[in-house]
C-alpha cells in the first residue's frame, strides 16, 4: 500500500512539473492539460507494473512520446516544445536526485520517504498555483516568434545556436550529476554529497533559465529598439518635408503675386497646379493618426516614385484605436509596401502602380495593398508560409511577419486576386479595454 502511495505521489509530482514548465513557457491549453493527466495515469500504471524498476528510462520514453504528440497536434512552435521537453526532463532529473537523497536520509523508511516526497509535491504545487492565479509566466505568449523569427537569417541562426547550447549544457550537467548518484551512494558521506548535488543542480537550473529569459527578452527588446530607431528616422524625414513646405510657402506667395502682377495668368495657373500636386503628395498620408506611420508610408512612396512607380492612397480610416501598436502597424504596412515595390520593380509594366486603401468595415480596420502580379498564380496559397519567397535573394519572412502580427491580435491576413491584380488584405480589430 505504501509503495502504491509512493508511485501516486511520484506521478503527480511529475505531472505538476510538466504543468509548471508549460505555464512558464506558453500558458497551456485545456487540450495540453488533458494530455498531462493521461501522461500521469500511464506513468503511474507503468510504475506499478515494473515495481519502480527502470522508472527513469520509462519516464524519459513517455516524455518523448508526449513531446512528439504535441508537435503532431500543432507543428507551430517546435522550438518551444523542444524547450518544454528539455526543461521538464532537467527538473525531473533534479527530482530523481532529491528522491535518492531522501531515500538515504530516511534510511529505507517508506513512510519517511512518502513524507519527504509529499513536501516536495506540496511546494511545487503551491508555486504552480500561485503563478497560475497571478497569471505570471516566464516568457510572453509570442516569445518564440518574436525571438526566433528575425528577418535576418544570420541573426536567427545565431540565436538558435546560443539558445540550444544553453539548454544542452544545462541538460548535460544535470544528467552527469544524476549518473554519478550510484558512485556517491557508496561513499561514507553519501547523504551530505547527495544533498550538495541536489542543491547545486537546483541552483544551476534556476540560473540557466534566468539566463535564457535574459537572452530572449534582451534580443526582443533590441529588435523593438531597432524598429523604433528606423521609425524615428522616417518621422524626422517626414517632419522636415512639412517644414520645408511651410518655409517655401512665402516664396510661393511672392512668385504667384509676381505672375499676377505681370498678368501671366496661364503660367500662374500652372504654377499653382504644381503647388497643389506637391501638397497633396504629403497630405494623402496625413489622415493616419500616428505620424510615424505617415512618415513610413511617405518614405516608401518616395522610394517607389524614384523607381518610376506611382503609389495611390485612399485613406478613410486613420487606424486609431487598433489592437496592434504603431510600430507593429508599421511592420505590417511596411512589409506589404516593400513586397509590392519589389514585385512591380521586376517588370516594365508599371501603369497600374501600387494602390493603398485603408478603410473601415464593420468592427475591423482593413488595409488593402494591391499591384499587378507577374508571377505564378499557383504560388498564391503559399505566400504566407514560413520562409517561402517567390523572389530571388529574399528570405520570405515579410508576409509571415504580417500574418503573425495580425493573428496575434485575432486579425487575419490573406490574398485576393482580380484577374492580374493581386490584393494583400489585412483585417485588424479594435483595441479592447478591460
Amino acid at each position: 500500500m505504501l509503495q502504491f502511495a509512493v508511485s501516486v505521489i511520484f506521478s503527480f509530482t511529475v505531472g505538476v512539473i510538466m504543468c509548471l514548465v508549460l505555464w512558464l513557457n506558453t500558458r497551456f491549453t485545456f487540450k495540453e492539460f488533458f494530455m498531462i493527466i493521461c501522461f500521469v495515469m500511464f506513468s503511474n500504471i507503468l510504475w506499478n507494473i515494473t515495481s519502480g524498476q527502470f522508472a527513469d528510462i520509462t519516464l524519459l520514453a513517455l516524455m518523448v512520446v508526449w513531446t512528439l504528440l504535441r508537435v503532431l497536434f500543432s507543428r507551430k512552435g517546435v522550438l518551444e516544445k523542444t524547450l518544454t521537453f528539455a526543461m521538464s526532463t532537467i527538473i525531473i532529473l533534479n527530482y530523481y536526485i532529491y528522491i535518492t537523497f531522501i531515500g538515504l536520509r530516511s534510511e529505507g523508511s517508506t513512510l519517511s520517504t512518502i513524507i519527504y516526497m509529499s513536501v516536495y509535491l506540496f511546494l511545487i504545487s503551491a508555486i504552480f498555483f500561485i503563478l497560475w492565479i497571478q497569471k505570471i509566466s516566464f516568457f510572453n505568449s509570442a516569445w518564440v516568434k518574436d525571438f526566433f523569427h528575425h528577418e535576418d537569417q544570420k541573426v536567427r541562426h545565431n540565436r538558435t545556436i546560443i539558445f540550444m547550447s544553453l539548454i544542452v549544457l544545462t541538460f548535460i550537467i544535470v544528467l552527469g550529476i544524476y549518473l554519478s548518484l550510484g558512485i556517491i551512494e557508496e561513499t561514507e558521506r553519501a547523504v551530505f554529497y547527495l544533498g550538495l548535488e541536489f542543491f547545486f543542480s537546483f541552483t544551476y537550473i534556476i540560473v540557466s533559465f534566468v539566463m535564457l529569459k535574459i537572452l530572449v527578452e534582451y534580443s526582443i527588446l533590441s529588435d523593438v529598439t531597432e524598429q523604433e530607431k528606423q521609425h524615428q528616422s522616417e518621422l524626422e524625414a517626414f517632419i522636415k518635408m512639412i517644414r520645408a513646405q511651410r518655409h517655401d510657402f512665402n516664396l510661393h506667395v511672392h512668385a504667384i503675386n509676381g505672375l499676377i502682377d505681370a498678368k501671366k495668368y496661364d503660367e500662374c495657373r500652372e504654377y499653382v497646379a504644381k503647388m497643389v500636386a506637391e501638397t497633396e503628395y504629403v497630405n494623402e498620408v496625413l489622415p493616419i493618426y500616428d505620424t510615424s506611420i505617415s512618415a513610413m508610408m511617405y518614405a516608401y512612396r518616395s522610394d517607389a516614385e524614384s523607381k518610376g512607380i506611382h503609389m495611390y492612397f485612399d485613406i478613410t480610416n486613420n487606424l486609431k484605436g487598433l489592437a496592434p501598436e504603431a510600430y507593429e502597424l508599421n511592420r505590417i504596412i511596411g512589409n506589404l509596401l516593400q513586397n509590392a515595390i519589389d514585385e512591380v520593380s521586376s517588370s516594365k509594366d508599371r501603369e497600374y502602380g501600387i494602390h493603398v486603401k485603408i478603410y473601415s468595415e464593420g468592427k475591423s480596420s482593413v488595409i488593402d495593398i494591391s499591384n499587378k502580379f507577374f508571377g505564378d498564380m499557383s504560388e498564391l496559397p503559399h505566400f504566407f508560409d514560413y520562409n517561402y519567397s517567390g523572389k530571388n535573394k529574399h528570405e520570405g519572412l515579410g508576409l509571415t511577419t504580417v500574418q503573425r502580427i495580425a493573428e496575434s491580435y485575432k486579425g487575419v491576413a490573406y490574398v485576393e486576386t482580380d484577374e492580374d491584380i493581386i490584393h494583400f488584405i489585412v483585417r485588424l480589430p479594435k483595441k479592447t479595454y478591460k
